[in-house]
This record gives structure tokens, sequence and C-alpha cells, in this order.
């Protein structure tokens, strides 16, 4: 059902008990309309109002710290990506494959998360990446440095690219650093 129509009908719904409550208004027993029963009635109303507004306050502030949350993590997983990239290009040319499947990997991520057109809607359960993430890795792995740089380009490069968890945390996880988890359809190994 479409916003609009479930506004329609919460629109309908209100309206029409307001107009029922003008018609039975009127047919209510004189003691029913008294002070005592008005300011019973508008403290009730009262305590609704404020523990609505109390609800949508947490609810608003969950929101906002879910969005936060995620954006943390995208911010931290593209900063990871970028590092790990820079780490491959210093390695030297023998990585250029495992960087070109990086960028595809992350085109790939990309398109299906926020397809250009619009029209379809993201597919955030794609396994279709799975075996570029794992190239990747064995890639990594399979470099042989010649001197300390490359040793300890190739130890950045396998620490950023099993880095999967908000902030960077590096659980050992079998994955590309990737957006936040609910985005990546790779299991740890």
């Amino acid at each position: 059902m479409s916003a609009l129509a479930i506004g329609s009908i919460v629109f309908a719904c209100v309206f029409g008990s307001a107009l029922l409550g003008l018609f039975i208004g009127g047919a209510l027993p004189e003691h029913h309309l008294s002070q005592d029963s008005k300011d019973v009635v508008k403290l009730g109303m009262g305590l609704i109002a404020t523990t609505s507004a109390l609800v949508l306050g947490l609810l608003i502030a969950s929101a906002k710290t879910s969005f936060d949350t995620q954006n943390d993590e995208v911010k931290q997983a593209a900063a990871n990506i970028v590092l790990l990239d820079r780490a491959l290009a210093h390695y030297g040319p023998e990585t250029k494959g495992a960087r070109d499947l990086i960028r595809r990997a992350i085109a790939f991520r990309l398109a299906t998360t926020w397809p250009e057109d619009g029209s379809r809607t993201a597919r955030l359960d794609t396994p279709e990446t799975t075996p570029t993430v794992e190239s990747v890795e064995d890639g990594i792995r399979g470099l042989s440095p010649s001197n300390d740089a490359q040793r300890g380009l190739q130890s950045r490069a396998r620490s950023w690219a099993t880095c999967n968890g908000p902030a960077g945390s590096c659980s050992g996880a079998r994955a590309i650093p990737c957006p936040p988890r609910s985005w990546c359809s790779w299991s740890s190994g």
C-alpha cells in the first residue's frame, strides 16, 4: 500500500471520528458535559499528546543514530578501500590485476546498491561479488615481496582487506572493506 493511500485512510478515519463525536455530543446526558468531565478529558488528551510526542522523539533519535552509524561505516569503508588501493599501487605493477578487481567489485556494488536509473530497487543480496573478493585476497596473499618496503605494504594491504566492521575494526574476517554490514553479501571465513 502506498503512503498516499495510508495517509488517506488515516485522514478519513480521524475526520469520520470527529464528525461522529459532534453528532454523539448532542445526545450525551447533561452530567457528562459538566466542567469536571471536560477537565478529565482534557487531561487525558494532554497525556496522550505528551506520550505521542515522546514516542516520536525517540523514534527520530533512533533513526538518526542508525543513519549516523551507517554513514560512519560507509566513510570508513571508503577510506579503507582507498588505503588498500594506495598500498597496492605503491607495491608495484604486479598488483594491477588486484586493483582492477577491486575497482570492478566496488563499481558493481555501487551499481546494485544505488541504480543509476532509479526505476529498479537496490539489490543488497548479491553474492556475485564473492569470487572477486576472494580473488583480490588471494592475489594479495600470493604477492612475493622482494624487499622490506614491499613486505610492509603487503602486510598493510592484507590488514585493510580483512577489516570489516564499524570504524575499521579488524576481525580477521574474509572480505574487502565494504559498506555497512547490511550491504555485505559475502560471509566471514
